[in-house]
């Protein structure tokens, strides 16, 4: 029954690669700012996250 999966994963992943190349083609600005903030909230969530994991295992 799962046999469909493959094909309709890969038209997906092929949908969101063509919409963001259109987007950065139509505001390359814009998507470079985009992905700086993602970069920024991914760092700010590492170091969040290595915190936590640091005060749990002062606390063992």
């Amino acid at each position: 029954m799962t046999s469909g999966t493959g094909t309709g994963r890969r038209l997906l992943v092929a949908l969101v690669a063509i919409v963001v190349v259109a987007l950065v083609i139509r505001d390359p600005d814009g998507a470079a700012h985009v992905v700086q903030r993602l970069a920024v909230g991914a760092s700010e969530m590492l170091d969040a996250l290595t915190t936590f994991v640091g005060a749990l295992s002062e606390t063992s």
